[in-house]
């Protein structure tokens, strides 16, 4: 039988360390639990919050006045497929560094540039989580859950997810839940070294696999960010802005050696870390209890018993420098919740 918790602390759910008390809190391990869960919370109707690993959210000082459901539903299995490819079918609350771990054992590849991203694989396909040159949804093959608001089934294609820079239908649409996540990896894989900063690891690329990579992308990981073990933090914070050509060169005309990538739609993404620490340069900033992290200023870092409004004032803040030196109007990649 389901458990239903009152008046949990939900700081220590989550990875910035902040956050007041859930009024009902539960952890859902099964399909059985989850629709327990939503008959308790219709019943009372409740507003209900699925939380994973808790790697990218900011919880309210005041905590949540509905449910929380922690999603614990677990699973993992490799499926044989022809043409050396593997299906990954894994359950939502899977730790997602755990299954990259257990892909690279088994010589598969496709998602190990993701290695060292907290939280759960069903958290980083709300987020269409990225690092170092690839996204979550780019071997994503399908998606399973549940209907939140009439308990029916759904199983989407990747092409129904409306997947985009961090985002995606299920962050947009919060009446669903994930169960299960379909993955492609290979035995034969082509590796993705578009990341400057990964490539440069690598003196013979011939001799690139799984394991080598995901041991690269850690220690890029560990040079560059903070252990959210140690010390609180969401990771980034806010989005790289993506800006149209022509603002593009007129920041280039102004900031020359401001970097660019191409994006959709003759857009530009522009790397906010670079405009905070040369054109603000914000490098290192801090207020009170709250810092961005020297290494990496889209990271915004709790020294220690930081409050959520004092993280939003201080985000604030940084938003308003950017706008006022750049005009670019810059984005949360961090979910708030109140």
């Amino acid at each position: 039988m389901l458990k239903i918790q009152e008046n949990i602390l939900l700081k220590d759910f989550n990875t910035f360390k902040i956050g007041g008390p859930a009024r009902y809190f539960a952890v859902v391990k099964s399909d059985e639990d989850l629709m327990e869960a939503l008959a308790f919370s219709r019943t009372r109707k409740l507003p209900l919050f699925i939380l994973g690993g808790g790697s990218n959210l900011l919880i309210s000082d005041h905590g949540f006045v509905g449910l929380i459901l922690k999603n614990e539903i677990k699973g993992i299995k490799f499926i044989d497929q022809e043409n050396d490819q593997v299906i990954l079918e894994v359950g939502a609350g899977e730790i997602l560094d755990e299954v990259m771990g257990l892909s690279v054992i088994r010589k598969l590849a496709g998602l190990e540039n993701l290695s060292g991203v907290p939280g759960t694989v069903g958290g980083a396909v709300v987020q269409n989580a990225g690092a170092y040159g690839m996204e979550i949804k780019d071997h994503l093959v399908s998606v399973a859950g549940f209907n939140l608001t009439n308990g029916k089934e759904f199983i989407f294609k990747k092409k129904d997810c409306q997947f985009s820079y961090r985002s995606s239908l299920f962050k947009k649409n919060k009446k669903f839940i994930i169960t299960t996540i379909n993955f492609e990896l290979s035995k034969k894989p082509l590796f993705n070294l578009d990341y400057a900063g990964l490539k440069n690891k690598f003196v013979n690329v011939a001799e690139i696999n799984p394991a080598k990579i995901r041991d690269a992308v850690l220690q890029i990981r560990a040079e560059k960010l903070p252990d959210w073990h140690k010390i609180g933090t969401a990771g980034s914070f806010f989005k790289n802005p993506v800006i149209g050509a022509e603002k593009y060169a007129e920041l280039k005309e102004k900031y020359e050696n401001i970097p660019g990538f191409s994006d959709i739609g003759e857009k530009v993404k522009v790397p906010l870390a670079w405009i905070l620490d040369n054109i603000c340069h914000l490098k290192g900033y801090q207020e009170g209890k709250v810092n961005l992290y020297e290494k990496q200023p889209i990271i915004l870092v709790n020294s220690g018993g930081a409050t959520a409004s004092e993280i939003i004032n201080f985000a604030s803040k940084i938003k308003n420098i950017v706008k006022e030196k750049t005009g670019i109007e810059i984005e949360y990649e961090v979910e708030i919740i109140h």
